[in-house]
């Protein structure tokens, strides 16, 4: 499978793009406005104990309190069996069953006091993010896992003595009292770069407890790789033979990264200096707002319906157009299979997550819903998030379930409607704003006339305003413009137009 990375980045936000076989399945998007939080350690102060509930609240610094169950608590925290405080819990093995015996929550822990945590799991919504105390800290080839004296290694292969050679080195390297993982690209690695990665982590945690013991809660006291460096790291495999990057600083970061960590494949990164701007080069920005649509059409005729609801994704699938050329059933089991390969790409783009319900097209044959069965789990096997499913049920129904670590594609590109209260979307103020700033950067390269009247709906003035101006002077100065914005209550949030300056005919359709 042909894979490629590519990064762009404007004053707006930065994006990086995945491509398999030349079509989009991931997009991590960053803006300065919403950073992302997850793999951060923080020193976080308890504010709230829920015995029914077995978890606390814990202010770590962000607008809303972190969420930390009690099963993310440290497992030193677990009782020997027979302590008269401990609740019972059993834990069903493969092989046999063992008694295991953890100490309440309200025990461990009090409001006020404080301890070091690491989250799991963006705010979503109306929820704080998530939050464990068992840190782990994650490099190219390896995960730290410090005050945990163990070895694992990644699933991915499935060769017991690769695994168990790897194991026996790792256990000679490593120093006692931490714990690491080997992940899936490590499984080719040498020795001296499992010494060197392992030495660059025990480093990032000796400095993340310094700082920890400064100061008071809550404070962060580690900060997670960017956009750039933590998409190369967990990215960037094998199988993918290019990356390109068209900012200079991204391009000297990974670069810079890769030296240190894995300099044979430096030679794979493309400084991309052409005009054309580079998602545009590559079709994806079409590909996105599709994205972002109700229905998506396949390419048989057919369609697919994505359907929020409060706990769950709701999918249907149709026939539509597609009439068939055979019989019925073929043209339904085709426009099935079709769908599945499609939705299997969806979850990825759309990150999306928790409880899934596909609403495939009823067959009447066995074998074909077996076989639908069977291609949704080989399609879901190359997800990097952890999924489980279900058979298809006697009315056509699959349930899925995709583990969630941060908000979906939707949900970062669109705000709740104030018309509709909810049962539409528009894009976001942000969002139109990054679309102004892709259609400043395909004029630059035109005769364009350099001082412009923008007109936007007063929502997106008012954030183009924000801090004495500060994003439209961004704009301003990357592309060479000067702008003068005009508020425009008859424009919907998702619109805007450009005008010469004292001119009065949009010229906006030239470079959409």
């Amino acid at each position: 499978m042909s894979k490629k990375i590519l990064f762009t980045a404007t004053p707006t936000e930065k994006r990086a793009a995945l491509l398999e076989n030349e079509r989009v399945v991931e997009l991590v998007v960053e803006r300065p406005d919403s950073l992302r939080f997850v793999g951060n350690i923080y020193r976080g102060k308890i504010v709230s104990i829920l015995p029914g509930i077995q978890a606390a609240f814990v202010d770590i610094g962000l607008e809303k309190a972190a969420f930390l169950h009690a099963a993310d608590v440290d497992p030193s925290l677990l009782l020997e069996e027979g302590d008269s405080l401990a609740e019972r819990y059993m834990d069903q093995g493969k092989s046999k069953r063992r008694k295991v015996i953890r100490i309440p929550i309200e025990k461990v822990l009090e409001e006020g006091q404080e301890i070091l945590v690491q989250v799991l799991k963006e705010p979503i919504g109306t929820k704080g993010a998530k939050v464990t105390t068992q840190i782990s800290l994650a490099g190219r080839f390896l995960v730290l896992v410090p005050d945990a004296d163990f070895i694992g290694v990644s699933k991915k292969t499935s060769d017991d003595k690769a695994r168990l050679k790897l194991k026996k080195l790792i256990a000679a390297l490593k120093p006692r009292g931490v714990g690491f993982i080997v992940r899936t690209i490590g499984l080719q690695v040498s020795e001296p770069e499992f010494v060197k990665e392992m030495q660059s982590l025990i480093d990032k945690w000796r400095k993340a407890q310094e700082e920890a013991l400064t100061g008071s809660a809550p404070k962060l006291v580690y900060r997670e790789m960017g956009i750039t460096t933590r998409v190369i790291r967990d990215l960037l495999s094998d199988e993918v033979s290019e990356v390109y990057v068209d900012q200079d600083d991204d391009f000297a970061e990974i670069q810079s990264y890769l030296r240190s960590v894995s300099p044979d494949v430096c030679n794979r990164v493309v400084h991309y200096k052409d005009k054309t701007p580079l998602f545009d080069k590559y079709n994806i920005e079409k590909d996105l707002e599709l994205s972002l649509k109700r229905k998506v059409w396949l390419r048989s005729g057919g369609y697919i319906l994505f359907d929020h609801a409060e706990a769950l994704l709701a999918i249907d699938v149709n026939t539509g157009r597609n009439v068939g050329k055979f019989n019925l059933e073929e043209t339904i089991f085709k426009t099935n299979l079709e769908a599945a390969h499609e939705i299997a790409r969806q979850f990825r783009l759309r990150d999306i997550g928790g409880i899934i319900v596909i609403d495939f097209i009823d067959m009447e044959k066995a074998d074909n819903r077996r076989k639908i069965e069977d291609e949704m789990r080989r399609l879901l096997r190359n997800d990097p998030s952890a999924t489980s499913i279900t058979q298809l049920s006697k009315f056509g129904l699959m349930e899925i379930t995709r583990k969630r670590v941060r908000p979906e594609l939707q949900e970062l590109y669109t705000d709740v409607c104030s018309v509709c209260n909810g049962l539409g979307w528009v894009f976001s103020p942000a969002t139109v704003t990054a679309r102004i700033d892709r259609w400043l950067n395909r004029a630059d390269s035109h005769d364009t006339p350099r001082e412009l009247n923008l007109a936007v709906n007063p929502a997106v003035a008012a954030y183009l305003a924000r801090e004495d101006n500060q994003m439209l002077r961004k704009l301003e100065q990357e592309h060479n413009f000067k702008l003068s914005v005009i508020k425009d209550d008859a424009l919907d949030q998702d619109d805007y137009e450009f005008y010469p300056k004292g001119g009065s005919k949009p010229i906006t359709s030239k470079y959409i």
